[in-house]
């Protein structure tokens, strides 16, 4: 088999290869053809790769496989060969949008209707995953999809680059967004992270706060985009005089829950609540809305009192906290769509089209639930 200098993917090459090979009867019937380790060796591919061109042909009824001897020419390949036209690919129409939450929570529900229709407008559909804990297998799933694009909203840092250099040798266009990354030939979108940790720390020192805590449920060294939040919190802290301490940051590693918020009994999250309370904490900055939102739940079954004893902000502006009347920082989910549907849109027309790191930036939301910090005894 020779490999050809192509734009096709290269499952589409090693396909056209073997079958080339088959029509010359250039093959043993008694002999494996090949394996997916000679196939990945020979066309320096990874093994998904090679597996997912001989998973195409066994399709085709052309090879089928022997565990742990290789594939063979089928039987009656000669049958299914002559029913086939020479092969081509076709490009695809579909995008896949890969996120480790439902949609239907906080704003990203408005970035992926943005990106949706642009998308439709330029002939092209929108399919959507929920990794969950399954991010990296789910990865893997889409590999053996006839991509156009990928969107790709990782939990953590780690965004499984042997992988995505799968779609990348497939000149399939990936847009990571959320986290930072740093990889020099992958499209990434974030919010800008630290003005807003920065905007709420400025806010709170404005009302009079000195003793302020960032809360988090997120290891800072897996979770860029709390990470900067965190980073620009202690900028604000050091532009208003206040040296940091360790009282200025509390990382919980536990899932929180309602339940847990509204137990009537002392649990961990009450516990440490109350230590701040009693150590002089008189505002928290929360990593994201959600867990300002419970924390208010659990702040409330306790009688502490937002704001009069703490002043409480969140972080993304989504429906909930608009509701609970919480300051936050307002992530813009309409522009982060509108820039996923432009690269898309530029990167289909033009193969050449160059790498876009893009931060976007962010407002400060000013509610009930920030005020001038108790009296200290």
């Amino acid at each position: 088999m020779k490999q050809e200098n192509s734009n096709k993917p290269k499952y589409e090459i090693i396909k056209e290869d073997i079958l080339a090979q088959i029509r010359k009867n250039d093959f043993s019937y008694s002999e494996p053809l090949c394996t997916e380790k000679q196939l990945s060796e020979q066309y320096q591919v990874s093994r998904i790769t090679a597996k997912h061109a001989l998973t195409d042909l066994e399709q085709m009824g052309v090879l089928y496989r022997k565990r742990g001897v290789g594939s063979f020419v089928a039987p009656n390949a000669a049958n299914h060969l002559n029913r086939l036209t020479p092969p081509k690919y076709l490009p695809s129409k579909m995008v896949s949008f890969l996120l480790p939450f439902d949609i239907t929570k906080g704003g990203m529900f408005k970035t992926v209707e943005v990106v949706n229709n642009v998308l439709n407008a330029n002939g092209y559909m929108m399919s959507i995953y929920v990794s969950g804990a399954k991010e990296k297998s789910n990865l893997r799933l889409l590999l053996s999809q006839n991509l156009s694009g990928l969107i790709y909203y990782p939990e953590r840092d780690k965004i499984h680059l042997e992988l995505l250099n799968e779609f990348v040798f497939m000149n399939i266009p990936i847009i990571v967004i959320d986290k930072t990354t740093d990889c020099p030939y992958i499209h990434n979108i974030v919010s800008d992270n630290f003005a807003g940790g920065r905007l709420l720390g400025e806010h709170l020192i404005q009302l009079g706060h000195r003793n302020i805590t960032f809360f988090t449920t997120a290891p800072l060294e897996e979770t860029s985009t709390v990470r900067n939040r965190f980073a620009g919190f202690l900028h604000a802290l050091q532009e208003g005089g206040i040296q940091p301490n360790s009282s200025n940051f509390v990382y919980y590693p536990h899932k929180l829950t309602e339940e847990e918020c509204l137990a009537p009994s002392s649990g961990p999250l009450q516990d440490t609540l109350r230590t701040l309370y009693q150590r002089g904490t008189t505002a928290i900055i929360a990593e994201n809305d959600r867990v300002a939102q419970l924390i208010q739940l659990a702040c409330h079954s306790m009688g502490i009192r937002i704001p009069e004893d703490i002043s409480l902000c969140g972080f993304d502006n989504d429906d909930a906290i608009r509701s609970l009347d919480i300051t936050t920082i307002g992530q813009n989910f309409s522009r982060m769509g509108q820039e996923i549907g432009r690269i898309f849109t530029e990167s289909m027309n033009n193969p050449n089209y160059p790498i876009q790191k893009i931060t976007i930036p962010v407002e400060l939301f000013s509610r009930s639930s920030t005020k001038e910090p108790r009296t200290l005894s």
